[in-house]
């Protein structure tokens, strides 16, 4: 009898939960700032495509950073990745009446792709893909956390939201120059998924 050779996928869940609430907590922190800066804020989605480049493990590399990018814009706009050939993925769809949160669900099927990509970085026998199944199949685990993180649902998510908004601007230098850049930013991820 062979013996089936292939890695197996290892998912924790406290450590899923808490990647999704930084993802939910940090969306938050950059869609108050798009709402400041835009007289119609952008869809959360656009601030939490560039949380989740933010988030990206940089030990990737340019090439897979890149690569990442390509599939985070596939999601929002496609909910597929490898779009056209044979290894195509399909996001499930969402049972939105039992979100309690439905107007996150991009963000959520963002994370998805986010911590497939994260994941994979840890090591070197599987591609992003690989892990799309069991994340599925932890959707509700990572739907609680961004929702934990994006509506501060306590009191220490609710200082940390605070903290980081405040470190953020400063650690950017100048305020001004850092709202532009933010709002350069935005601009142009929104472009990218809505042509």
């Amino acid at each position: 009898m062979v013996e089936n050779s292939r890695p197996t996928v290892d998912i924790d869940q406290k450590d899923l939960y808490d990647m999704a609430s930084i993802l939910g907590l940090m969306s938050r922190v950059f869609h108050d700032w798009d709402k400041t800066l835009f007289e119609n804020g952008h869809e959360v989605h656009v601030p939490a495509l560039f949380v989740a480049t933010l988030l990206l493990d940089k030990k990737l590399g340019q090439e897979m950073l890149s690569a990442a990018y390509a599939t985070f814009v596939d999601v929002m706009k496609k909910r597929k990745i490898l779009v056209g050939s044979p290894k195509e993925v399909s996001w499930p769809e969402w049972e939105m009446e039992s979100l309690s949160h439905p107007e996150l669900s991009k963000v959520y099927d963002l994370g998805i792709i986010l911590f497939a990509w994260n994941l994979a970085s840890k090591q070197d026998e599987l591609p992003p893909e690989m892990f799309l199944g069991p994340l599925f199949s932890c959707a509700g685990t990572i739907v609680e956390g961004i929702d934990h993180g994006y509506y501060l649902e306590d009191e220490k998510i609710a200082k940390t939201y605070e903290e980081q908004r405040l470190a953020l601007s400063k650690n950017h230098g100048d305020e001004e120059e850092f709202m532009k850049a933010l709002t350069r930013q935005l601009e142009a991820i929104d472009q990218m998924i809505h042509d």
